[in-house]
């Protein structure tokens, strides 16, 4: 490709030509290099734990490795002894376009291309090739021929390769990795704050001087025999990484792209958001949806979203609440809708957003239920308490002691039924609080619950008759807050029963995932008014229950994540059945729900 003089070509007669001066300044500029990359690698060493600084700390020792290893082989004039340092040398130069293609894209936010699998893929050529580097003396695919030649009078010797086809693929593929990182830099400098356009700026244009040394050294070779520029060049992308290291918080402020922003903030966000196209079918949900809706993403995508969720539909455009079943338990959920357009003002498809309000709707109920106790039954007694007490004072001051002896035993069931509701109220409030602190309390065999409930009741009431029959083992457990909703259901069947002998009968038995508790009286039956605000989940002026038995019992079963209904029975009596998911306390203290359960049967099943 050249003009040959006596076999010599005019490249390497001006290599040859060249003083010591200008040969020794390129040594110290390699020297250079290796320091400065020596510096580098140990302070992001230090910081391995910030996105990006391994992969800086790789790049940083690749370079330093192959400039210092480059310096030797300059030096050294026997071929074997060159060829050994160039192979070792063949590892930095391999892994620096890798660790730099891990840096950027960490330091960018894509994490998800230098995870383990892909990065085993990126790395997989590279790897070959170091091995082709070492076995190249049996199949000549990174070189076919190697001779010495001499510059400089002698000061350095450089190794001039015919080099083989591996090499060519090698060399286009490590510059796509140096392209790729400097156009991610490029892409996330047009989207950032000023700092971040000044540290991508610095570490690009630090990084294409070794890249341009490197691409110059190839058209060089392609004349003869060449000093590779790159290793001289790393000295400048050194000195672009301290500065940015020092001067513009590389590792302590890191850029994150508006699409992955938008992306990460979807993802982690404690709201269940589900997109929708135009027809209203799924097309993308966060993990929280997910989790809500106990189903894969790929098993929900292309469905409409009312057959996922019931209650909404195309109708469904601004917000309101939304009951959404989540296992055996009944959760609310505030909708917020809105509708995404293209940049002409299309619309394209739906964001819709599901806000979680249980504890919110359980706190207002709480509020209002509270406040018709204090307003409406606290003084609804204490009236009948001043009444009857001024009725008893008149009887005695008639000297009708049969009529003031009717009157103070009304006098003592008011102020016990003042007492009942103080209690009952000092329950919920230890309910509400361990709801709030997310606590379920001591797991205990379900039989053993049943039977304690009964005991407390007949304790107070010894004229009724309870019988207990449940129909389960003594692994089968539950939180203690499952003995008092069972009591608070036994207690009300014999209060309000006007039997001489009040009767109840508790049963329960496993349904499927289900533990099945029924609490059957021979009462008149719970007044249907009292069922109306538990079922509206709140209590107006109009619509109020007379006490908080239902409501402890109500609580208690949301904290079971479970469920309640009355039925009556075809004696008039009322069949309480309460509904919570199975859960088994294994031998040696490890407890199982019935999900889990369902999971390894599954599992098993495809074994």
């Amino acid at each position: 490709m050249s003009t040959n003089v006596g076999g010599v070509t005019l490249w390497e007669k001006f290599l040859i030509s060249q003083p010591a001066t200008v040969v020794a300044a390129v040594l110290l500029l390699m020297l250079a290099s290796g320091a400065i990359s020596i510096g580098v690698t140990v302070y992001t060493w230090r910081n391995r734990k910030t996105p990006g600084a391994t992969g800086l700390s790789v790049l940083a020792a690749a370079s330093g490795l192959w400039s210092i290893g480059y310096f030797i082989e300059l030096l050294v004039s026997d071929i074997g002894l060159k060829l050994l340092v160039a192979n070792i040398e063949w590892a930095g130069v391999l892994v620096a376009p890798i660790a730099w293609f891990v840096f950027t894209f960490s330091y960018t936010g894509r994490d998800r291309y230098t995870a383990p699998g892909p990065l085993m893929v990126i790395s997989f050529l590279p790897m070959l090739t170091l091995i082709a580097v070492w076995t190249n003396p049996a199949h000549h695919l990174m070189w076919t021929t190697t001779e010495v030649v001499s510059t400089a009078n002698g000061v350095i010797t450089m190794m001039q390769h015919e080099w083989g086809p591996l090499y060519w693929v090698i060399l286009g593929y490590s510059y796509l990795l140096w392209l790729a990182g400097a156009l991610v830099l490029f892409r996330t400098m047009l989207d950032m704050p000023q700092v971040y356009r000044l540290q991508a700026v610095t570490l690009i244009l630090g990084t294409l001087m070794p890249v341009l040394g490197n691409f110059a050294t190839t058209l060089l070779e392609l004349y003869g025999a060449a000093i590779d520029m790159t290793p001289a060049a790393f000295a400048f992308a050194g000195l672009s990484y301290a500065i940015a290291l020092s001067r513009y918080d590389l590792l302590g402020s890191r850029p994150v792209p508006r699409a992955i922003a938008c992306e990460r903030i979807v993802k982690s966000m404690a709201d269940a958001v589900v997109v929708t196209d135009t027809k209203w079918r799924v097309i993308a949900l966060n993990k929280t949806a997910e989790e809500i809706l106990e189903r894969p993403a790929e098993t929900l995508k292309g469905h409409p979203i009312s057959d996922i969720i019931s209650g909404t539909d195309s109708t469904q455009t601004n917000v309101g609440n939304v009951a959404v079943k989540l296992g055996e338990s009944q959760r609310d959920f505030e909708l917020l809708t809105s509708t995404f357009t293209d940049h002409h003002g299309r619309p394209i498809g739906s964001a819709l957003v599901f806000r979680d309000v249980t504890d919110r709707r359980r706190n207002m109920q709480q509020l209002e239920v509270m406040n018709r106790v204090l307003r409406h039954n606290l003084r609804t007694e204490a009236n009948m308490l001043f009444g009857y007490a001024d009725l008893v004072t008149e009887a005695l001051a008639n000297g009708s002691t049969d009529r003031a002896g009717r009157y103070a035993k009304i006098v003592r069931d008011r102020a016990f039924s003042l007492v009942n509701i103080s209690e009952k109220a000092k329950k919920l409030a230890t309910l509400q609080e361990s709801i709030a602190e997310n606590q379920q309390g001591e797991l205990v065999p379900v039989e053993k619950q049943l039977q304690r409930a009964a005991n407390a009741v007949e304790d107070e009431h010894p004229e009724c008759v309870i019988t207990v029959k449940p129909s389960l083992n003594e692994h089968v457990v539950s939180s203690s807050a499952l003995e008092n909703v069972v009591q608070e259901l036994i207690e009300n069947g014999v209060v309000h029963n006007y039997s001489d002998v009040p009767t109840v009968w508790v049963q329960a038995f496993e349904l499927d995932d289900t533990i099945e508790i029924h609490v059957v009286d021979d009462g008149p039956g719970i007044n249907p008014n009292e069922l109306v605000a538990i079922r509206a989940h709140g209590e107006t002026p109009l619509q109020h229950g007379s006490g908080l038995g239902l409501w402890l019992v109500t609580w208690g079963v949301d904290q079971l994540g479970g469920e309640v209904s009355f039925e009556r029975t075809e004696e008039g009596g009322t069949d309480a059945i309460l509904r919570i998911p199975v859960r088994r306390q294994q031998t040696g203290g490890e407890e199982t729900d019935s999900k889990d359960r369902k999971e390894n049967t599954e599992a098993t099943n495809e074994r």
